[in-house]
């Protein structure tokens, strides 16, 4: 390992530091942000931080066994699909932060692998509650479906991630913004649609869907743009970026359709499936400064879902724990998303 990774006196300036490529001083300085987004979502990330004992799961059990056999697979298979993604996001952004250059964006993204973590005690805490913790985190040994949407993720995480070039970086960065503005959508829907039959884990989402969609999403989107900005990227790497998208929406309503298929969920329909797989992705797409390219459709009733649960404030506090689980209001800008 090269000392100059821990200190180097004859270093770039804080202000000069690039995300990726060159030799950063080795110093974290809250008040010299080359690019404000990345203090902006570390702050808000910060003020949000959550555990998983503010969610009431007491009742987990009972209305677990209320649902029907069909809910209770949907469940099941969801929570086992989001509890994989958790655990390839922080194992991937170990990877990630290691290539990055700029000593303040690589303290977002620990921010970031710590609050994975996080939701991965989540799910655990909630299953156990449930009391299928060990089923649901062993259904990719006897589900194929689930075990090959697993797979392909991984795939994309790992096919740039070498830091070889920056059009890898841009390409590695794509593959988190599937992950955070793709993969879980889906999911957290099906969670909403039990609602009020599974509080605990209703609640439970809310707060991960926050993390999600509130900085997470917003830190890689930033991040994209500002590689692709410092960079000359070539026209053949984002040709690759419309290409992961697609592969990511096809991956997505693959499960999707599946698990329609085998428990057909509260008023869902294939197309309303992937009227709102298009509509995330169109959106993640214009997020990063590129043009949409999947038909847009109404907002679905999905998404309109998801976006209620995103409300500030509105998961209430557990009884019997001393911390108001209150979620902060943002102050990202919107230029920084």
């Amino acid at each position: 390992m090269d000392p100059k990774n821990f200190y180097n006196p004859n270093g770039e300036e804080i202000l000069d530091e690039k995300i990726f490529g060159g030799s950063p001083s080795g110093f974290v300085d809250f008040n010299r942000s080359k690019y404000k987004w990345d203090s902006n979502i570390y702050n808000l990330m910060n003020a949000n931080t959550w555990f998983p004992s503010e969610v009431n799961t007491s009742t987990e059990k009972k209305n677990f066994e209320q649902l029907s056999p069909d809910e209770q697979s949907i469940y099941k298979l969801t929570f086992a699909q989001l509890s994989f993604n958790d655990s390839a996001q922080e194992e991937y952004l170990s990877d990630f932060r290691r290539l990055v250059n700029n000593r303040l964006v690589k303290s977002v993204i620990t921010l970031q692998t710590m609050q994975e973590v996080n939701h991965s005690k989540s799910y655990a805490v909630l299953l156990d509650a449930c009391g299928n913790s060990e089923e649901v985190f062993n259904l990719y040994k006897h589900n194929s479906a689930l075990n090959q949407k697993n797979q392909k993720i991984a795939e994309q995480f790992a096919s740039y991630i070498d830091g070889g070039s920056v059009d890898k970086m841009l390409l590695s960065a794509m593959a988190s913004v599937n992950l955070e503005g793709i993969y879980f959508l889906l999911g957290f829907s099906y969670i909403y649609l039990l609602g009020d039959k599974v509080p605990g884990a209703r609640d439970m989402i809310k707060f991960i869907a926050r993390d999600e969609l509130n900085t997470h999403l917003p830190l890689f989107a930033n991040i994209f743009k500002t590689i692709r900005n410092e960079n000359k990227i070539q026209t053949s790497t984002i040709d690759s970026v419309y290409e992961m998208i697609n592969d990511a929406v096809n991956i997505e309503l693959e499960y999707g359709h599946y698990l329609l298929d085998q428990f057909p969920i509260m008023g869902t329909t294939h197309e309303i499936m992937e009227q709102t797989v298009h509509n995330y992705a169109n959106n993640r797409l214009t997020t990063i400064g590129l043009d949409p390219i999947f038909k847009q459709s109404d907002t679905t009733y999905l998404q309109k879902l998801v976006t209620k649960h995103l409300e500030m404030n509105e998961v209430k506090s557990n009884f019997f724990e001393s911390n108001v689980s209150n979620y902060a209001k943002s102050s990202i800008d919107l230029d920084d998303f």
